[in-house]
């Protein structure tokens, strides 16, 4: 029965992927629930839930409690254009104008990621990734010993692994974009508090990430930039109060 259920996840998951990389679901849509998917592919809910996670993995699609999976955007254009719009809008928020960074950070990190072994000079980017990877690793002692300078070196090293992650998808427009917008992120990572185990557990993150890109392993990749820029996404946006509690006390 294992089998059986793992032969559906991966056919659910396969047939998905087809359709959102097509564009014959758009992005930003959400999937039907997933009793109606079960339906379609005439297969129990046990399969579907493993074949969303598959693709969630993947970085196609966001997984909320509550909600049906939501396809995660398939162009980068879309994302500059967004941007792009942000950044001319003079009355956007400080805290929603962080959270359009945030998205945007994971989205072409994702996309790097995912087409990092297609990349002509990929070896010049991996050597900049271990780089900084390496500088954070070597910090990661002195922080647990209140290093200050430790600390803000780890926080350099940090900044420069996403910003070569960026320049890797060679989008001159979003590169100059991020560039002129990275620096408001990097100054809110460094007054935000992460305890000492969280430093350590990113340091290894970015590790393992170098790792699994020189060794090929697209998915574990894209699941690593998830998972760490997911996890400091939500630490960022925890760090400024709620936007209509502030709209409630003008």
């Amino acid at each position: 029965m294992e089998y059986i259920a793992q032969t559906k996840t991966a056919r659910v998951a396969a047939a998905l992927e087809e359709m959102i990389l097509d564009k014959r679901i758009k992005s930003g849509s959400f999937l039907p629930s997933q009793q109606v998917l079960a339906q379609r592919f005439n297969t129990s809910s046990r399969p579907i839930r493993e074949a969303l996670k598959l693709l969630e993995a993947k970085g196609l699609v966001v997984i909320m409690q509550g909600r049906r999976a939501q396809v995660r955007s398939n162009s980068l254009n879309q994302y500059v254009e967004s941007i792009s719009t942000s950044i001319v809008n003079s009355k956007i928020s400080h805290a929603k104008l962080m959270r359009n960074l945030m998205q945007v950070r994971i989205t072409v990190a994702t996309s790097a990621a995912r087409e990092f072994s297609r990349l002509e000079n990929r070896e010049e980017y991996l050597a900049q990734l271990w780089s900084a990877s390496h500088r954070m690793e070597a910090a990661v002692p002195l922080i647990l010993h209140k290093d200050a300078q430790a600390l803000k070196n780890f926080n350099n090293a940090e900044a420069e692994f996403h910003r070569t992650l960026v320049y890797a998808n060679g989008n001159q427009i979003l590169s100059t974009i991020y560039s002129n917008l990275s620096p408001m992120l990097d100054a809110a990572m460094t007054s935000i508090k992460f305890t000492s185990l969280e430093i350590e557990k990113r340091s290894k993150d970015y590790t393992y990430l170098c790792e699994a890109l020189q060794n090929g392993q697209t998915d574990l990749a894209v699941a690593l930039v998830l998972v760490t820029l997911t996890t400091l996404e939500k630490k960022v946006m925890g760090h400024y109060p709620d936007e209509d509690a502030i709209a409630t006390y003008a």
